[in-house]
């Protein structure tokens, strides 16, 4: 018989054992085979290390781009119902004192997956590094990106570069890096295809190809400079053809929202000059149609349309009482390759009658406010044609006072708005009628911001009126997925929400990451915005998907509360928390 003092020691053993072993955490390890290495986005940028995984982790030190950091391992860490993601890196010699097995460690979250860097750019993306200070790439890969880089931003003082080792995935990770902005890569870009005709003709007639081959040094040196493979490069170029294209669709979509008067339009226009043909097609876009008067040739209208007869009707629309003096021309830009662009020119009296056909090389074409709309000052190789709008284009119609226009007939009521059309494409309406901001040229998108603090009954419609959202009474209800995990290892699940006297509260119940159940049952809830505190609703979409029926619309709520975050995650599926993953 066992004495009753040796069972209650006994049992207030287990008891501690099964509070240890709750409480301890689990550690999966997976090896990376090779090691890989931690790739700085630049000389300034510092990452901090960890001596250990266990929370809340004793920083050690901080490494950078000298360091050479070397990836040995992914670490997914849980510990008291939170999983955390690490990475696994040797311990430099400066700091090797610190480590415990020459081994320390830091958080995923900072570091941006290769393959999110890659894939925004072939999508024709702006790169967000956000709290990231680096990638992850393969050893064999880092002197190449490294090559790829210093040449991409400086070819006027790289006289050698082997492309034959590059794929395109590289190449985009250099990109993305190196040109974050959506703009600035497209320059590139499109200096980039140029290469090959460069390399078959160094000397091209067109002076814009003849400003690249003299940026593009390597391009001089008879061996040794720039080098390319007939297969791998091939392929690099169509993919950097395809990836032009989508950038080039998007601008030309998005160019009239830009700014919200012609004057920065104007400027819009004018900072594309250093770029291969974006202006010269975005004179074409713009003009399509259009009527203008003309300085410096021989005819006082022009046109940019199909036809001679055209362009008069055209004008003659705009400019009813010509002048039976008055010629009108039509013009049509055409693009020879290494020879240049040429205004390729018709004439007609007020009679009908013909004049003579002209083809004109241009230099160069800027923009200028002038007309209530938009002008142009076209440099020619013998001259210049100055054009003053009778009328904004149709395109413009979309800017300036055109969108003034399209906003008036949004209705007042952001109620109606969500009642009278699909859930999205009210979001749009709403941004554009109720949001400050408009094109954001960082991101190349349009971005409106909601404030609570004068907006907070339409924010709470908009959170509520979402159909992952669930009313269970006119003020309260629960999520439509019903259990989420964060990248901070947070796991909850049952959520609701409720709204008493403009504050919108968001509850749920902690639980296992691994779904084994969290210490209790009690409930937790967190405020997540109210009509004096001043919160953020971001709307996010693309500027083709201003009058679109069917537009793609991103919503982010700034609070990322361990369970205000869930509105985003679960809710808006906002596009922050989407790819989030530890593996490399």
């Amino acid at each position: 018989m066992i004495p009753n003092n040796s069972i209650v020691r006994f049992s207030y053993i287990i008891l501690i054992l099964g509070f240890a072993l709750s409480n301890c955490a689990k550690k999966k390890v997976k090896p990376l085979e090779p090691p890989m290495r931690f790739y700085f986005y630049n000389s300034k940028s510092e990452l901090e290390i960890l001596q250990d995984t266990k929370l809340p982790g004793k920083m050690i030190g901080k490494l950078n781009a000298k360091d050479n950091v070397e990836v040995t391992a992914v670490i997914e860490v849980t510990e008291k119902d939170s999983t955390l993601s690490y990475f696994e890196v040797l311990c430099p010699e400066r700091l090797k004192s610190a480590c415990d097995d020459g081994k320390a460690y830091f958080q995923s979250k900072f570091r941006l997956h290769s393959d999110s860097i890659v894939y925004t750019v072939n999508e024709g993306h702006a790169v967000f590094p956000d709290i990231t200070v680096g990638t992850i790439i393969a050893k064999s890969d880092f002197d190449t990106l490294n090559s790829l880089r210093d040449w991409l931003r400086s070819p006027d003082k790289i006289k050698s570069i082997d492309l034959t080792k590059v794929n395109y995935n590289l190449l985009n990770t250099a990109l993305g890096i190196e040109f974050q902005k959506v703009d600035d890569r497209l320059k590139v870009i499109n200096e980039l295809l140029l290469l090959p005709s460069l390399m078959t003709n160094p000397n091209p007639k067109d002076p814009r190809m003849q400003a690249i081959a003299k940026r593009y040094i390597g391009l001089k040196e008879k061996s040794n400079g720039i080098t390319l493979a007939s297969n791998s490069s091939a392929e690099i170029f169509d993919h950097l053809k395809e990836q032009q294209d989508k950038i080039l669709t998007q601008l030309f979509v998005e160019y009239p929202v830009r700014a919200d008067s012609y004057k920065g339009l104007v400027s819009q226009f004018n900072k594309y000059k250093s770029h291969y043909l974006v202006t010269e097609k975005l004179f074409q876009l713009i003009s399509k149609n259009g009527a203008y008067s003309a300085k410096g040739l021989p005819f006082q209208y022009f046109s940019y349309s199909e036809s001679s007869q055209s362009a008069m009707d055209i004008v003659k629309k705009f400019q009813p009482n010509l002048d039976s003096t008055a010629i009108v021309a039509n013009g049509k830009l055409v693009f020879k390759e290494n020879d240049g662009v040429f205004f390729e020119i018709t004439q007609m009296d007020v009679s009908g009658n013909a004049g003579s056909d002209e083809s004109l090389e241009v230099i160069s074409i800027s923009a200028e406010e002038s007309g209530k709309s938009i002008g142009f000052r076209i440099k020619l190789a013998s001259g210049e044609l100055i054009l003053t709008p009778l009328a904004p284009t149709d395109l413009l119609l979309t800017s300036g006072q055109g969108f003034k226009e399209f906003l008036a007939t949004i209705p007042k009521d952001y109620k109606e708005i969500l009642k009278t059309n699909p859930y999205e494409k009210a979001l749009v309406l709403i941004a554009a009628k109720f949001g400050e901001g408009g094109y954001d040229e960082t991101i190349g998108e349009m971005q409106y911001r909601l404030y609570t603090t004068d907006r907070y009954w339409l924010i709470y419609e908009v959170v509520r009126s979402h159909p992952n959202i669930k009313r269970d009474k006119e003020s309260s209800g629960s999520f439509v997925t019903n259990h989420g995990s964060a990248e901070d290892g947070s796991c909850y699940e049952d959520f609701q929400w409720r709204q008493p006297k403009g504050e919108f509260y968001v509850s749920g119940i902690y639980s296992g990451c691994q779904g084994e159940g969290g210490s209790g049952p009690n409930r937790s809830e967190e405020l997540c915005f109210s009509e004096s505190s001043g919160d953020l609703l971001l709307i996010t979409f693309s500027a083709k998907d201003l009058r679109s029926d069917k537009p793609k619309v991103d919503l982010l709520l700034e609070n990322n509360g361990s369970l205000c975050q869930y509105i985003n995650r679960l809710v808006f599926d906002s596009k922050r928390f989407k790819g989030e993953s530890s593996g490399e």
